[in-house]
């Protein structure tokens, strides 16, 4: 190339120039304006407030979650003659809190049943549906009939709620007060004392020795056998308990009606203990109480056609 256009060509300007003159261009005016800010729109106030309160106070931690699951009894209105099904739990104990007093237990399932005052505990451990009937000892034509359903769930409490009140007691169903005493207080005493015989324990005011030979039990019904066993004494009343069998080959409710003291005074109250179903040759405890003849209704004997019969 000539030395002359080496000359005249202007010199070239360091590399750091050109980024501030293009800078400088940007910020001059009348060339090209800046980009636009961004602005954000506003946080609403209610938005604000919710977040606040959601937000612990100072020097309190957060609250935790629950640590334990709390699964409450179910209630039950329960109508006389009218079924109720509910749900129970597979081999688990049940309790169901009955509105009868002294509350009596009928069925035909394989589950167990024990009965606590006014509450029945049930247990079983298969999924066969539990049907069975509840009825108070003075209303016994009045009945509660229930089938449980056995479920994969933790124990249940029922609690029977009457929708109506009971009628009257049946007249005869209710044992006789001692003379000297109310009727409540007469079968609120037998029934501790009976409760007591069921926990193998001794009632208050009671002395225990071997039954007699002429001290015997007798249920007038095909297939039951009793056995003697042991007399409690008490003040005016004796308790009598007898071992029953299921001689038959075939499965027997013991009708507690059809069992009496064969002799020594007039029988007040039977249960059969722990059950009232009897398998071929189970055998079950017979509670009866009998209290002494008073002396003005004692009369000579009449021997009974039925018992010349057996002889």
């Amino acid at each position: 190339m000539p030395d002359d256009c080496r000359c005249a060509c202007p010199p070239r300007p360091p590399r750091g120039w050109a980024l501030a003159l293009a800078l400088a261009g940007s910020a001059a005016p009348g060339l090209a304006e800046p980009p636009p800010e961004l602005a954000l729109p506003p946080v609403p106030e209610a938005l604000i407030a919710e977040a606040s309160a959601a937000r612990p106070a100072p020097g309190r931690a957060a609250l935790a979650p629950p640590s334990h699951l709390e699964l409450g009894p179910v209630t039950l209105s329960v109508t006389p003659g009218v079924n109720v099904l509910a749900e129970i739990a597979i081999d688990q104990l049940n309790r169901i809190l009955t509105p009868f007093p002294n509350p009596q237990v009928r069925t035909v399932s394989e589950a167990s049943t024990q009965v606590d005052g006014s509450a029945v505990y049930l247990a079983t451990a298969t999924e066969t549906p539990v049907t069975l009937f509840i009825s108070d000892a003075a209303h016994p034509n009045q009945a509660l009939s229930l089938t449980l359903a056995p479920r994969r769930i933790p124990p249940r409490e029922l609690r029977l709620v009457l929708s109506e009140p009971l009628g009257p007691p049946i007249a005869g169903t209710a044992p006789p007060a001692s003379p000297g005493a109310s009727a409540p207080a007469a079968v609120e005493r037998l029934i501790e004392a009976l409760r007591a015989l069921a926990q193998e324990a001794l009632p208050d005011g009671y002395s225990l020795r071997p039954a007699r030979r002429d001290e015997t039990v007798v249920c007038r019904q095909d297939g039951l056998e009793t056995s003697p066993g042991q007399v409690l004494e008490g003040h005016d009343l004796t308790l009598i308990t007898a071992l029953v069998r299921n001689r038959s080959e075939q499965r027997l409710e013991i009708e507690e009606r059809a069992c009496r003291a064969r002799q020594g005074g007039e029988t007040l109250a039977v249960a059969a203990w722990p059950q009232v179903w009897l398998e071929p040759g189970a055998a079950v405890e017979l509670y009866l109480a009998v209290r002494p003849t008073p002396v003005e209704r004692l009369s000579p004997a009449r021997p009974s056609l039925l018992e010349a019969g057996r002889r």
